[in-house]
């Protein structure tokens, strides 16, 4: 964190609330660490703060599974410049416990002696933007204690619902729905659990909370109520009232997690559609949130991009292809039902369909992979050709190669050499294999040979030889009949 300049008001402080069990998620995962886009909530939660300034200080309240939560984060590139601190809550009893747990933190100490306001957020709120969390940063009013974030929904079932002063309009108090009357339940609008709070007022009020409740539970919203009793005739509670309750959108079971991944996905096709890419069914498609993609990409139905796949200029993906952190160049075409990971692909190549990049394949510019190709950490130079129907595992291929239909890299024989249990295959410049071929590892051909169709070839081909490797073709005059009568007889 940078320092702050002589005099200058102290950054606020944001209390990121991740202890949770998530129950209703019927899952071992924590509940902030089920995944979006390929990220977990909680990543979500700390980039949109992030965006907003990555110097706040944060404290990341963690309890059940907090050593998968701990162990992402200190993996994690992408958060590793914030100014982050774990606070273990080892019983989960509330969020008013979690709260004062953070307060009562060195880091929290901190913050109070710096008379800082403290945002509190929900680390299961996915679809949060920057905007928002700007928004209530704003700094607290004189006399102002608490900022709410108030929302009116049309089904509020689950909330807390927000009850005002039938005089002034200001707020009362947030009642949780299970301790709400009938009538309290009729009300739209509703608290979101996020909160500014003013720093002492947080540290001294968080003592005073009790259980009062049918959860039996330490709530967060009580501390409502102590504000606006705490000075009559003052403006100790404050709400920001947001309109877009998808934003709000909490995620406790696979349901809702599932609508959140929808949202999410149509936002990020919006996001690269206005940037230039084609979306020809956008609802079909699927894209992770670290994908990257460049103007005149054509996107067919049912295809999924996922991990860190970047995608140049000018490439086709047609329908259902699959892939995961692949590059692509400029002009290329993956035909459909592609699937690839972990590879790279050069400009102007065409893949597919259905043909199979398994991890560390690479493929050269202005190649040709056909239908039902498989390579398995394989590297293709370019001008190369593997129409149809081939399998290269542990190969090295030249430029200029091509090869015929039913070509098989026999690459495992059960021996280990050097090693390695898997042998590689070399194919030099130039060469041309025939169809219905085999490469029994370790093997090289050379620069320009040919190799005749049917060949087994289990021994190095010298460049510009012609191997031929199959048995004399022997033809038997009249021996089919023979056969068949052996066959009638049975």
């Amino acid at each position: 964190m940078k320092k702050a300049e002589k005099n200058a008001p102290a950054l606020p402080g944001v209390v990121l609330l991740a202890a949770g069990l998530g129950k209703r998620m019927r899952s071992s995962l924590p509940k902030v660490m089920q995944e979006i886009a390929g990220k977990p909530l909680i990543f979500h939660v700390l980039s949109q703060i992030k965006e907003v300034n990555k110097n706040i200080p944060i404290a990341l309240v963690v309890g059940y599974g907090r050593e998968k939560v701990e162990t992402y984060l200190k993996s994690e590139e992408a958060l590793s410049d914030l100014d982050l601190t774990l606070i273990v809550q080892d019983e989960q009893k509330g969020t008013g416990h979690a709260a004062r747990c953070a307060v009562e933190s060195d880091w929290g100490r901190q913050r109070v002696a710096e008379g800082s306001s403290i945002l509190v957020l929900p680390g299961d709120l996915p679809l949060l933007r920057p905007e928002l969390i700007q928004r209530m940063l704003e700094p607290l009013k004189k006399l102002e204690k608490v900022r709410v974030l108030a929302c009116e929904l049309s089904d509020p079932t689950g909330y807390g619902r927000i009850v005002r002063s039938s005089a002034t309009q200001e707020v009362i108090k947030i009642v949780e729905e299970k301790d709400a009357s009938e009538k309290q339940k009729r009300i739209k609008e509703v608290g979101t659990s996020i909160y500014l709070f003013e720093s002492q007022f947080l540290q001294s009020s968080v003592k005073k909370l009790a259980p009062n409740n049918a959860q039996g539970e330490y709530y967060l919203t009580d501390l409502i109520l102590m504000a606006s009793q705490s000075s009559k005739g003052s403006a100790r509670v404050t709400s920001v009232l947001w309109s877009e309750e998808r934003d709000l959108r909490g995620v406790n079971d696979p349901w809702e997690l599932s609508i959140a991944r929808e949202i999410f996905n149509e936002r990020l096709i919006q996001f690269w559609a206005k940037k230039g890419v084609q979306f020809l069914k956008s609802n079909t498609v699927h894209l992770d949130v670290e994908v990257a993609l460049s103007e005149n990409v054509v996107i067919y139905p049912g295809v999924v991009l996922t991990g860190r796949t970047e995608i140049a200029q000018g490439v086709t993906l047609g329908a259902h292809v699959v892939l995961s952190n692949v590059r692509v160049g400029e002009g290329s075409t993956i035909k459909t039902g592609t699937v690839a990971e972990n590879a790279q692909v050069g400009s102007k190549v065409s893949i597919g369909p259905y043909a199979h990049l398994r991890p560390e394949s690479n493929v050269g510019d202005r190649c040709k992979i056909g239908n039902f190709v498989e390579l398995k950490k394989t590297q293709v130079q370019e001008n190369t050709s593997i129409a149809h129907l081939s399998y290269l595992g542990d190969a090295q291929v030249g430029k200029n190669v091509n090869i015929g239909c039913g070509f098989v890299t026999c690459n495992y024989d059960g021996r280990e050499i050097q090693g390695q249990r898997k042998h590689q295959t070399i194919i030099e410049d130039d060469v041309f294999l025939g169809s219905a071929c085999q490469a029994v590892a370790p093997v090289r051909i050379g620069q320009g040979a040919y190799v005749g169709s049917g060949s087994t070839i289990t021994e190095n081909v010298e460049p510009h030889a012609l191997a031929i490797a199959r048995a004399r073709q022997v033809n038997k005059p009249g021996y089919a009949e023979k056969i068949r009568a052996k066959r009638n007889k049975k």
